[in-house]
């Protein structure tokens, strides 16, 4: 069995999160994700600490192949929109993502602290940039459809069983959006196997960009930033200072 342990009110979220995120992914696609089994409290420890089980593989350590990944991508994303036909009042568009980014802005201010010259630069982007280049995916009738998504799929989420070549994914920290936002995590600099071309290509030739496709290369850029925002409230803000 696998798991995880971490400490004190963070960590506490943390693992709370991750369970409940991964419940909701088995329960959508259960042969994409190892089974949650638990989440709790160890009844001896100083500080506290806190656990995650799982179910457990022996993985690989070989890059996930393109196709198989986004294959259960396709699966995940078309899954959860049946599911979500039961569920009402779940966002999915530009607004939402200008939720998103003033949160991530929050969080990376909460770890970092002020930084002024970043907090104009995202002031600036929501109010400016994200109407104009993703406020059209809900223009002429349009409307963004709210898919599940994992929320921090890098490579370092995945694994290859070694038994079977099945692809796995973890460490999630799910919400419904924009089925678009789910892979612009992959610009990131810190994931050297997902910024290969072959998977964002792999992954357009299954599910094709949404209207109007001619801004897809900004919308991504933007989608990502949200992404960026967290990373550096993880890192100290020091990848994010540097680029």
């Amino acid at each position: 069995m696998g798991h995880q342990h971490a400490e004190d009110a963070q960590g506490k979220d943390m693992l709370e999160g991750e369970f409940h995120s991964m419940c909701e992914l088995y329960k959508t696609a259960p042969r994409f994700i190892l089974k949650p089994y638990t989440w709790g409290k160890l009844n001896v420890s100083n500080p506290d600490t806190y656990y995650f089980l799982c179910g457990f593989i022996e993985m690989t350590d070989q890059a996930p192949d393109s196709v198989h990944l986004c294959t259960k991508l396709k699966e995940l994303h078309q899954l959860s929109a049946t599911s979500l036909k039961k569920q009402r009042g779940i966002q999915a568009g530009w607004n939402y993502y200008i939720q998103l980014g003033r949160g991530a802005m929050r969080l990376n201010t909460e770890f970092n602290g002020n930084w002024k010259n970043l907090e104009q630069c995202v002031d600036r982007l929501i109010s400016h940039v994200v109407p104009q280049v993703l406020g059209p995916l809900e223009s002429d009738g349009r409307m963004v459809k709210p898919r599940l998504i994992h929320g921090d799929l890098w490579v370092g989420n995945t694994g290859t069983e070694r038994e079977t070549g099945n692809i796995y994914v973890f460490d999630a920290s799910v919400h419904y959006a924009h089925n678009e936002m789910g892979v612009a995590i992959w610009r990131g600099k810190f994931d050297t196997v997902f910024q290969k071309e072959v998977y964002l290509k792999t992954s357009l030739s299954m599910v094709d960009k949404s209207e109007p496709r001619e801004q897809f290369e900004d919308g991504n850029k933007i989608h990502s930033i949200y992404h960026a925002l967290h990373e550096s409230a993880c890192s100290g803000g020091f990848k994010l200072s540097t680029r």
